[in-house]
Parts: C-alpha cells; sequence; structure tokens
C-alpha cells in the first residue's frame, strides 16, 4: 500500500473527555511518524453508554477521582497548561455540533477548531457549554468557521454528530478517545504507543 493510499487513522473523541484532550495534542505527531493522516470524528459518549450501560469517568466511585488527579498529572508531564477535568455540561454537544457544522465544509478547518477547543476547555477552562460560546469560539477561527459555526444548530449539523456517533458504535467504539486504522482498535490516549508501534513494526 502506498503512503497516499494508505488508510487514515480515525480519531474518535468527545470534546467532554479530558483523555481525549490529551491524546488531541499528541495523534498528529504520531501520524505524521507512521505515514498516515489523521481522520478527526466528534461523537456523543453519552449516546454511546445508553449502549454499552457504562457512566460518565467524573461520576465514577473511586475512579472518577483517581481520573482527576491522573489527568493533571499527565498534562504537567507533557507541559500543558491545565485547568479541570470537567468542562460545563453541554460541552461535547455545542462543541461537536459546531464541529461537524465546519467539517462539512472544511475538514482540516474542523480538526483545527478541536484541538483549539480542546485547549480551551481543558488548558484554560473556558466554558463552551453552550451553543453561543461554542459558536464565538469557532469565529476565533476566522470567517470560514465563523461562517460555518452559525450552521451549528442546522438539520445537516445536528444528523452529522448523530451519524458520526451511530458509526462509531457501528465499529465498536465504546469509548473516548478512541482510534481505527487498518481494521484495527485502540481504546484510550495510553494507546497511543501501542498504536504506532503497530503501525511502524507491523502487526504482530
Amino acid at each position: 500500500m502506498t503512503q497516499a493510499a494508505r488508510e487514515p487513522i480515525t480519531f474518535w473523541f468527545d470534546f467532554g473527555s479530558p483523555y481525549a484532550w490529551l491524546a488531541s495534542t499528541q495523534v498528529e505527531a504520531v501520524a505524521q511518524r507512521c505515514g498516515r493522516p489523521v481522520r478527526w470524528r466528534a461523537i456523543l459518549l453519552g449516546v454511546i453508554f445508553r449502549s454499552t450501560g457504562m457512566v460518565p469517568l467524573g461520576q465514577q466511585p473511586l475512579r472518577g477521582d483517581y481520573a482527576r488527579r491522573d489527568v493533571a498529572r499527565l498534562a504537567r508531564r507533557a507541559g500543558l497548561p491545565f485547568a479541570t477535568p470537567s468542562p460545563a455540561p453541554g460541552t461535547s454537544v455545542a462543541l461537536g455540533r459546531v464541529f461537524h457544522a465546519i467539517a462539512l465544509r472544511d475538514h482540516s478547518l474542523a480538526a483545527r477548531f478541536a484541538r483549539e477547543a480542546f485547549m480551551a476547555a481543558f488548558a484554560r477552562g473556558e466554558v463552551l457549554g453552550d451553543a453561543d460560546p461554542a459558536r464565538a469560539f469557532a469565529a476565533r477561527l476566522g470567517p470560514v468557521a465563523e461562517a460555518a459555526a452559525a450552521d451549528a444548530l442546522s438539520p445537516a449539523a445536528r444528523a452529522a454528530l448523530r451519524d458520526a456517533t451511530d458509526e462509531a458504535l457501528a465499529q465498536g467504539v465504546f469509548g473516548a478517545p478512541f482510534f481505527t486504522v487498518d481494521g484495527e482498535a485502540f481504546w484510550g490516549q495510553d494507546r497511543l504507543a501501542t498504536l504506532e508501534a503497530w503501525l511502524r513494526e507491523g502487526p504482530w
């Protein structure tokens, strides 16, 4: 398979996931080293959890407390500023709709929006849990993003987020961050190193 024809690494993420935020700062570098593009796909974990029976990480006894400490520790290790492990309620939906509204016009711009929105929410603690602040944040990226984000509440953007979540479920995605490539699945930010080894060394 030539590099041009190589399948992208699909990065499934929810804007409310702190581990997805950490992965968003690493996945492009991993993909570049492996000669792969990245396909960014915003999904809604709440919908997926209704199928799996799981509950949000922050609501799980013991594990939620551990995760809050763990995310802060990983952020320090990566040299990232850190504000909160739990963004405002509604962040997943508001940012997910804006992401897909932009992606319907420009996939690379949508990926940039995702990276910067993650940083705003988790590294700086900006509240982006409603449609208006989510659209206003997109406007910072320029007129193209601003115009696309104006359609975040359109049927097309809503359907795109819903379809991405359905596609994720169909591919066996049960959490975030989640990565699929060449028919193989990897769950968790801590599996990026395994994903890279799999692609660089050949499957074992």
